[in-house]
């Protein structure tokens, strides 16, 4: 039961760390001649002070991530404690690494 807990929240915090749900851009399908290039290339946006940046900023990103770490470690912690003690810290440990993740995602 406890590492059944465990693996489930490891799989909803993979898809999230790894970006596998970003979509890509129209890229061309096949060889290319910017493909076959070797060295730096220069993008043909050039970025300079006017550029404005169209990044999503997060302000607490640091309080959730660490939340979900602090739910993760509490998780392990309670995979190795026997008992109901365990049990409820793996409870606990899951309900504040999915708080956390919820407010990341927000």
């Amino acid at each position: 039961m406890r590492f059944l807990a465990l693996a489930f929240c490891a799989t909803a915090l993979i898809p999230a760390a790894s970006g596998a749900q970003q979509t890509n851009a129209a890229s061309p399908t096949g060889p290319t001649l910017q493909a076959a290039a070797v060295g730096f290339r220069v993008n043909a946006a050039k970025v300079d002070g006017s550029t404005s940046l169209n990044a999503v900023v997060r302000p607490h990103a640091g309080q959730d991530v660490a939340m979900m770490a602090v739910g993760v470690g509490a998780m392990i912690v309670g995979a190795l404690v026997h008992g109901t003690a365990g049990t409820i810290i793996i409870i606990g440990g899951a309900g504040v690494a999915l708080y956390g993740l919820y407010h990341y995602l927000e």
